[in-house]
C-alpha cells in the first residue's frame, strides 16, 4: 500500500522526518511519503488539491496532519480546523473519501517528542554525563512542548552528531534523533491520543 501524509514544514524538515519515521513503524509493509506544505494556512489551502492528486497518482490512502498550535491569528481549536480543512477538501471533491484521515496533533510535533523520557534521556546521556528524564505524561496537554525541549537541551548542554549542537534544540537535527530513541512498544508516546489516531489511521483497512 502506498501511504501519502499532507504536513506542514518543507521537504526534509522535522514534520516529514518523524512522520515518514513513525508510519514505517508502524505499518513497515506500506510505502510511506510525506508531502510537507509549509505554514498551517498554506496546508489548509493546498489539502484538498494535494489529496485528490495523491490518490488520481496512486496512492492507497492519504493522512493530513498538522499541529494546532500556533493559531496563526484563526479562532481556537481543532474544530476550527477540521472544518477548514474540509471546505478545501469539499472543493476538490475528497470530503467523503474513505482512505482519508485528518490527525490534528495537540498542541505540536514537539509533544509526541516530549512524551517518552527514555528516548530524551538516551539522547541526552553520554558516559561522563548521564542523564535521566522523566516521562511528561498528558504531554499533548503541555502548552508549549518546543519551549520545553529547548530547555531541556538548554539544561543539559550535550553536544551530539556529527555538529556540536552545543545545548541548542534544532529541530530539523533533533527531532529524527528523539524519535528513532523511541521505544519499540512507543512508550508514553503510545498514550497519546493524537498519536493513537496516527497509528489506528495507518492500520485501517479502508
Amino acid at each position: 500500500m502506498k501511504v501519502g501524509i499532507i504536513c506542514e514544514g518543507r521537504l526534509g524538515g522535522e514534520d516529514a522526518q518523524v512522520f515518514e519515521h513513525f508510519a514505517k513503524r508502524i505499518a513497515p509493509q506500506d510505502a510511506v511519503r510525506a508531502f510537507p506544505q509549509g505554514n498551517k494556512p498554506e496546508l489548509i489551502a493546498n489539502a484538498g488539491n494535494v489529496a485528490a492528486n495523491l490518490f488520481a497518482t496512486g496512492y492507497d490512502k492519504v493522512l493530513i496532519m498538522w499541529d494546532i498550535e500556533p493559531r496563526w491569528g484563526r479562532p481556537d481549536g481543532e474544530h476550527q480546523d477540521t472544518q477548514d480543512i474540509h471546505v478545501s477538501l469539499t472543493s476538490a471533491g475528497m470530503e467523503a473519501h474513505p482512505c482519508l484521515f485528518l490527525i490534528g496533533i495537540h498542541k505540536e510535533l514537539e509533544a509526541w517528542l516530549l512524551a517518552d523520557g527514555s528516548a530524551l534521556s538516551k539522547l541526552l546521556s553520554t558516559t561522563a554525563h548521564p542523564v535521566k528524564i522523566k516521562d511528561t505524561k498528558n504531554a499533548d496537554q503541555v502548552a508549549n512542548p518546543k519551549k520545553h525541549l529547548e530547555k531541556l537541551f538548554a539544561k543539559h548542554n550535550v553536544p551530539f552528531g556529527p555538529q556540536p549542537m552545543q545545548g541548542a534544540y534544532q529541530p530539523k537535527l533533533a527531532a529524527i534523533r528523539i524519535a528513532e530513541q523511541i521505544p519499540a512498544n512507543f512508550g508514553q508516546l503510545g498514550k497519546l491520543g493524537s498519536f493513537k489516531k496516527f497509528g489506528q489511521s495507518l492500520t485501517r483497512v479502508c
